[in-house]
């Protein structure tokens, strides 16, 4: 079994909101593109576009597929320089100045001609444009084994323009790939990833024996498809909570982890 580690740079066409939390009226967007996000809409488009999207059961199994076959990055804004693209990371000072905007908006109440009480809300978003007008990329490195099944193999071509986030029905989350270079020889070790000036760019799963790590600590949890033949609900909460260190924690010395399930660090 072999990795082959892809560089994909993606273009942010229009506002993308991935969530996070709630504060007030105002729902605020991550930063960042988790990899299980990917995973998901790269399940979604492989099964719509090149298998049975009309079964839900093949959204079970190629989803499946695709968590035993890839590791996600988790996508940062970046913007082009003489060097190619310079990453920009939710900690950096600027970062909320040149990429977050928001949008207000509230249901309306016709018979009063009036906002329904109590449903005025904000929604944060990446832009699309940084505010010194400059277009916004999302960067990451993939890998993808190199033997890959048939139903897998269009890959490359449903990552080539996707919506991705909250707001799709309003346009919002329309990404498109600019381009994916090959980085070194395929590899037969686990794919890993290294810290960043200090800090770790992905959710770190949390161990006991973990020492020499600060930062904020979340459960990752989130609603998922039920797909237990019996389920009285086509949606249910993740099963498990699963306790990590979030990106952005400082780390007392450079170390390397394994990319595991939906590019989290173990």
């Amino acid at each position: 079994m072999s990795w082959q580690k892809y560089s994909m740079v993606f273009r942010l066409e229009s506002p993308l909101h991935i969530g996070y939390r709630k504060v007030g009226n105002l729902m605020q967007t991550r930063g960042y593109v988790p990899g299980k996000n990917l995973w998901a809409v790269l399940t979604a488009r492989l099964t719509r576009d090149y298998d049975d999207g009309a079964k839900g059961q093949r959204y079970k199994a190629i989803g499946d597929l695709v968590q035993e076959h890839f590791r996600f990055p988790y996508l940062y804004p970046a913007m082009p320089d003489d060097n190619g693209y310079k990453v920009h990371y939710p900690w950096q000072e600027d970062f909320d100045y040149l990429f977050l905007n928001s949008y207000a908006s509230a249901a309306l109440d016709y018979a009063r001609q009036a906002a329904e009480d109590g449903l005025l809300h904000e929604t944060e978003f990446i832009a699309p444009y940084t505010r010194t007008g400059r277009p916004v990329f999302l960067i990451g490195d993939f890998y993808v084994q190199t033997d890959l099944p048939a139903s897998l193999d269009n890959w490359l071509d449903a990552l080539k323009k996707f919506q991705i986030g909250a707001e799709r029905s309003y346009g919002w989350g329309r990404m498109q790939l600019v381009s994916h270079t090959k980085q070194d020889e395929p590899s037969t070790s686990a794919p890993r990833a290294t810290t960043c000036n200090g800090r770790i760019t992905a959710h770190l799963k949390a161990e006991q024996n973990m020492t020499g790590i600060a930062g904020p600590v979340e459960p990752l949890i989130g609603w998922e498809r039920n797909n237990d033949m019996g389920g009285n609900s086509r949606w249910r909460l993740s099963r498990q909570a699963i306790i990590c260190y979030a990106p952005g924690s400082m780390i007392d010395e450079d170390r390397d982890f394994i990319i595991g399930a939906d590019g989290r660090w173990e």
